[in-house]
């Protein structure tokens, strides 16, 4: 007798089978739940179904904002403007072309050997910084220029800029000072030797309507403002002198003004203040040869002024700010900028002192160390070196006695003379030692 053969199931009707039987348990159970709490029972189910609802657009929306943006079509794309930066640099009639080059570890690694290449310190917009490779035949261009010459930039977009020469210099390498961004210029260095020239150039502006206008503007550049078209030619620090007290320092800023309007006007009622970096202001003052401005300008003339301020040395530092406008209330001031150059301090006679060591000689038979040289003074006043200013110290930081020095201590060197000296050491074994005469430093071996 054989099996017989199993009909296969509908699912269909499986499935309505268990969706009758689940809604019976359902309506079972709903009608165990009092009638006073089905209404709050409904309240929460919907409340539940709506948040549900809510979770799954939210994280739609997340999942969709995680996704990378689709590239877009390259007709119509708005990108952030850059600066324009200079292409080429000419230096009389020679050419260089421009070359991006960072500072890299507070260095600026401008190569050697590229003649025709100037190398622009990238990010110096205000003070245009190029660098050019100390060869024979750049270093002729260089030392060749002179105040008034005029050295052109080539920019990616706008017009060239024009400078002149306003300075030559030598400079030491670590001298960041003349790559200050807070004034306009150039500047051009001869890399590769020590000290190298360094070439300083103010923008040279052509008289235009657009650089005549009111706002902040560098100093030698007018400005129009109101019925005045002004130009500061200078600025003056007086770290000393008649009228200023030890802990200030005075200021004159002599300017330009020409009266383009019809009536006239009284200079004493101009806005001229001073004003600091913290923002303090200061007001015109008399000082030795300079009163306060006064008086009436007429329409049609051009007169030279000359205004000057006290102010604290320690509000001295950084960039001062001169206000000037004709009619106060009625027009918009112009501001110029700029910085007061430190003093120069004097060295002391020691430190023009010029020192030579000649020849450093063992005796072993005498256990002595003679050393040989010469001192220069080129100061305009004699020097002393005493002989607690004279010192040989061993390997191990000791020490050595002085036996003899010939001429003996202290020595004077007049203004403008030489002296030559001999000293003896007792040194009984030799080694590296270190000679010390005033503040100079010498290995000896």
């Amino acid at each position: 007798m054989s099996e017989l053969e199993q009909k296969p199931s509908d699912p269909w009707k499986k499935a309505q089978t268990i969706l009758v039987r689940w809604r019976e348990q359902v309506q079972a159970r709903w009608e165990q739940i009092p009638s006073s709490v089905r209404p709050l029972l409904l309240a929460s189910v919907a409340v539940g179904g709506m948040g549900l609802v809510l979770f799954v657009a939210g994280l739609l929306l997340l999942v969709r904002a995680t996704q990378p943006a689709a590239s877009p079509s390259p007709i119509g794309v708005v990108g952030t403007p850059s600066l324009p930066v200079p292409l080429r640099l000419r230096v009389k009639d020679t050419a260089f072309q421009v070359a991006p080059l960072a500072v890299r570890g507070g260095g600026w690694p401008v190569p050697r050997g590229r003649g025709d290449t100037a190398y622009w310190m990238e990010g110096t917009f205000a003070n245009l910084v190029f660098g050019l490779s100390d060869r024979p035949e750049t270093r002729r261009l260089v030392e060749g220029l002179q105040e008034g010459d005029i050295l052109e930039v080539e920019m990616s977009a706008g017009p060239a800029l024009r400078f002149q020469v306003s300075g030559r210099q030598q400079v030491q390498p670590e001298d960041t000072a003349i790559l200050s961004q807070h004034r306009p210029g150039l500047t051009l260095l001869l890399v590769g030797g020590e000290p190298r020239w360094a070439v300083t150039a103010s923008p040279l502006l052509e008289t235009s309507p657009a650089f005549l206008t009111a706002g902040r503007v560098p100093m030698g550049l007018p400005a129009q403002v109101g019925p005045i078209r002004l130009t500061v030619v200078s600025v003056e620090p007086r770290w000393s002198g008649p009228g200023i007290p030890g802990d200030f320092v005075g200021v004159v800023i002599r300017f330009e003004i020409a009266h383009t309007g019809e009536e006239p006007l009284a200079v004493e009622r101009f806005e001229m203040n001073l004003v600091d970096a913290a923002g303090r202001r200061y007001q015109p003052t008399l000082l030795e040869g300079v009163p306060i401005p006064s008086g009436r300008i007429a329409s049609g003339s051009t007169v030279e002024q000359q205004v000057a301020y006290l102010i604290p040395r320690n509000s001295a530092e950084g960039i001062l700010v001169w206000r000037f406008n004709p009619l106060p209330g009625q027009t918009m001031p112009v501001e110029v900028e700029f910085e007061i150059p430190r003093p120069t301090p004097t060295p002391e006679p020691e430190a023009l002192l010029q020192i030579q060591i000649q020849s450093a000689q063992w005796m072993p038979e005498e256990g002595m160390l003679i050393i040989r040289g010469g001192i220069g003074n080129p100061g305009g006043q004699s020097v002393t070196v005493e002989a607690t200013e004279v010192e040989l110290v061993g390997p191990e930081g000791q020490s050595i006695s002085l036996i003899e020095a010939s001429p003996a201590l202290p020595w004077v060197i007049p203004a403008g003379r030489n002296l030559g000296f001999e000293l003896r050491f007792a040194l009984s074994v030799p080694g590296p030692t270190i000679l010390r005469i005033g503040k100079e430093r010498f290995q000896i071996r």
